[in-house]
């Protein structure tokens, strides 16, 4: 997913009406009105047209946190995760977790072997 940043487009235009012409700028895109309504000048909404013909949703992010969405840092996250949160979860929560339920066992069958 891209981010798009607003200052990339200009600065905002208070003339700019997505509707001018009868929506003659919104032709095609019928389906995602509400979302292009928001544009406020001409160069977004052509940002944002591309990004809904290459089938992405449109985000807009402020300037110095793009990176945060690159697919190189998502892989960074979902490796932290697996490779380090993971085994800590399982180390602190899922081997006491094991520990008591061998001891229930253990219990239920000392009592079934002390049963005549």
């Amino acid at each position: 997913m891209q981010c798009l940043y607003r200052s990339d487009y200009g600065p905002p235009d208070p003339a700019f009406d997505p509707m001018a012409g009868g929506g003659v700028l919104l032709r095609g895109f019928d389906g995602h009105r509400a979302v292009l309504m928001r544009a406020q000048n001409l160069g977004q909404l052509e940002a944002m047209k591309r990004q809904l013909t290459r089938g992405e949703q449109i985000h807009w992010c402020d300037q110095g946190y793009g990176w945060v969405y690159q697919p190189r840092v998502d892989g960074f996250f979902d490796t932290v995760l697996i490779l380090v949160v993971a085994p800590w979860f399982v180390w602190r929560v899922a081997r006491p977790l094991l520990r008591w339920v061998r001891g229930r066992i253990d219990d239920r069958a000392a009592i079934a072997r002390a049963l005549p």
